[in-house]
């Protein structure tokens, strides 16, 4: 593997397991409500109103699920509910390593944006975190080869 980028794919299963689940219940949640005040016809009203509508969300929100590192920056989008994510090493000010996460201080603003490990293996991880170190530590060297 070279170190000079790094790249993985997070399973579309893994990622979007969990909004599939939480879909699911707010569909049985609502289907029970409008059960419960309406009898059978409410339930079926409120299905054929939710479900397209629940489906549309879904197939809107779905995509794919990855991490990237290369000299450009870090970029990811780990499960259906985050958004894609894309921070130049250009704004990065300080990189905390956690157990569980990865936190990028920007620049000017101070704020920190979290990448949380989960959905990789632990190599995975510290693959990640040497592609990091050692592009953080090749900038640092040719900056100070310019000055």
């Amino acid at each position: 593997m070279s170190k000079d980028a790094f790249f993985v794919k997070i399973p579309k299963q893994k990622a979007e397991l969990p909004a599939v689940l939480v879909l699911l219940v707010i569909f049985l949640v609502g289907f029970a409500f409008h059960y419960d005040f309406f009898s059978w016809t409410g339930g079926f009203i409120y299905s054929a109103l939710a479900l397209p509508l629940l489906m549309w969300i879904y197939q809107k929100r779905k995509g794919d699920y990855f991490v990237r590192v290369n000299h450009e920056g870090i970029a990811w989008r780990e499960h259906f509910f985050s958004s894609y994510t894309f921070i130049p090493w250009k704004f990065v000010q300080r990189i905390d390593y956690l157990v569980f996460e990865i936190n990028f201080m920007l620049k000017e603003t101070a704020q920190v944006v979290c990448f949380a490990t989960s959905g990789l293996t632990e190599d995975q991880t510290e693959d990640l975190k040497q592609t990091i170190s050692d592009i953080i530590q090749e900038r640092i060297e040719q900056e100070n080869h310019d000055v």
